[in-house]
């Protein structure tokens, strides 16, 4: 638990701090002093998938085909799926009776936004469209209900989910239970804690003959938290550096030319052994800066989280990255 340093001003703001900062370390600021190197382990904040289930579906659309000849293949990418209602049904979310932890969701009504990409034989773009259709259509009054089918695709499904922390609600509807589908739109491609839904087309037949075309589309919904885990650090990532041809000798050449840069501070390893989150130690120390008497210009960097810049003796700029 973290310890108040304050004491004796009942109108101050509390300030807290890591507990045993003075247990088993020598003193070491971290605030003035960061670590640099690489982590034993990594303290994850990371999305958790808790329960998912899948279902295939499957229909076929009607399309208009670009005027250029020499289709010879199609793919598909989803947009987005919005949940629509009918004059009698709609996607829902519901805690079962006596299970608390478990929710019921219904889908129905889902309005699939393909963006479709035709290609000649030579894999050259000839078209992109974007067209709408709807899976597990649940009335007459619904358009796509001329696709129903019971077994590929009927007019509604239930699925039961582990959702142990609750649902996410929609704040300006009562508070209905909702579903964030997360797909490749700027407004939606973004994981949520609470049901998320996932889709992944695949088409499986073009018959441009009756301008038709068959997509199934295979949905995931999962309950997904953030939660921290430990996770073991087996070092940083490589990233390829893509370079030019250098045809002057300056600074900024040398830099441009020269290697990534990267974060080089450490992560704190707040659980034992080390409970790095100790490590914020007001330290009295002196420092020439704080002092009256003048200090030469140096070209030592003090380390510092920030990629920071001194005037060296000479007059000139001598960067360092921490």
């Amino acid at each position: 638990m973290a310890k108040n340093n304050t004491s004796g001003c009942k109108s101050c703001p509390k300030r807290y701090v890591s507990t045993g900062a003075q247990n088993g370390h020598e003193c070491h600021d971290i605030c003035t002093d960061p670590i640099c190197g690489e982590p034993d382990v990594l303290t994850l904040l990371a999305p958790v998938v808790y329960d998912e289930l899948g279902i295939n579906l499957c229909r076929t659309i009607d399309i208009t085909p670009p005027q250029a000849t020499g289709i010879s293949s199609v793919c598909a990418q989803i947009i987005n799926i919005s949940f629509n209602s009918s004059e009698n049904a709609s996607t829902t979310v519901a805690q079962i009776n006596g299970r608390p932890n478990c929710y019921l969701v219904t889908l129905t009504n889902l309005s699939v936004t393909f963006q479709i990409t035709f290609y000649d034989c030579a894999g050259r773009s000839l078209d992109t469209q974007t067209l709408t259709a709807t899976y597990l259509p649940s009335d007459s009054s619904v358009d796509g209900y001329d696709a129903l089918d019971d077994d590929t695709n009927p007019s509604s499904v239930e699925l039961e989910i582990f959702a142990p922390y609750g649902v996410s609600v929609n704040t300006q509807s009562n508070n209905t239970p909702v579903i964030q589908y997360v797909g490749f739109s700027s407004e939606n491609n973004t994981m949520h804690q609470g049901l998320n839904m996932i889709a992944i087309p695949k088409i499986l037949n073009m018959d441009l003959s009756s301008d038709t075309i068959t997509i199934g589309l295979t949905v995931y919904v999962k309950s997904i938290y953030y939660s921290q885990y430990l996770i073991p650090h087996n070092g940083r990532a490589i990233v390829p550096k893509a370079s030019i041809q250098p045809n002057d000798d300056t600074i900024c050449m040398d830099f441009v030319c020269g290697d990534l840069l990267d974060l080089s501070i450490k992560p704190l390893e707040l659980g034992p052994p080390k409970c790095e989150g100790y490590l914020k130690n007001a330290c009295e120390e002196t420092c020439d800066c704080c002092t009256c008497s003048p200090v030469e210009p140096s070209n030592t960097v003090p380390s510092t989280p920030a990629s920071t810049v001194s005037l060296g003796s000479d007059g000139a700029d001598s960067s360092t990255d921490a």
